[in-house]
């Protein structure tokens, strides 16, 4: 689901003001400046003030936040659980019976205009792949654009990505740009989620 203009759904929690924009300024008061009441894009504040807003409605409706994610939202029903994630203005809306999915997207659409984009497909750099009654992750994808990216596309693959017994010292392996080492090393933490085998290296090399 895409929230429409969710930064500008959220509440000001202080006073914030604005010169007037040049083609509506008052004649009568040109100098007066404009109180917001309501978020604008492009104002630091507003994705702190819409996340605020989002985590208010879910729990209005029975939703409670994970205590090791604050962007995941779990609600139990009779039926089974219902699980949320909210990256920005778009929620993915998951369970074990459509029925109780389609009840949560209704209470959701009282409060907000959304736009219902169907099953997910690609989320994050991540495909999801249904085959009957399983769901697949893949990151494929990203993988070959990180390879293509840092100039490794014609590096050839193996099954074990770094022995158990390595020891790094200094002058270990060839020097590299120290800035490009940390983009890669960050670029390939986020693979850990459907690759936890790499977790050891990545530690290893971070």
């Amino acid at each position: 689901m895409d929230v429409k203009n969710a930064f500008l759904q959220g509440e000001l929690g202080e006073e914030v003001y604005m010169v007037q924009a040049p083609d509506y300024k008052s004649k009568s008061h040109p100098n007066t400046v404009c109180r917001l009441k309501k978020p604008l894009y492009g104002l630091k504040k507003a994705p702190r003030a819409w996340h605020p807003k989002i985590t208010q409605t879910l729990h209005r409706i029975g939703f409670r936040m994970s205590k090791s994610d604050n962007s995941l939202f779990i609600r139990s029903y009779s039926s089974g659980l219902i699980f949320i994630i909210i990256y920005v203005d778009d929620l993915v809306i998951g369970g074990e019976h459509l029925t109780d999915i389609n009840k949560v997207k209704m209470l959701l659409s009282r409060k907000f205009e959304m736009k219902d984009i169907s099953e997910l497909h690609y989320f994050l750099g991540i495909k999801v792949i249904r085959t009957g009654n399983d769901i697949m992750v893949s990151q494929c994808h990203y993988i070959f654009n990180l390879l293509f990216k840092f100039s490794m596309g014609d590096h050839k693959p193996i099954s074990t990505p770094l022995s158990r017994n390595l020891k790094l010292h200094a002058d270990f392996g060839t020097p590299c740009e120290l800035a490009q080492y940390r983009q890669i090393i960050g670029s390939l933490i986020y693979l850990t989620i459907t690759r936890p085998g790499l977790s050891y290296p990545i530690a290893l090399l971070s």
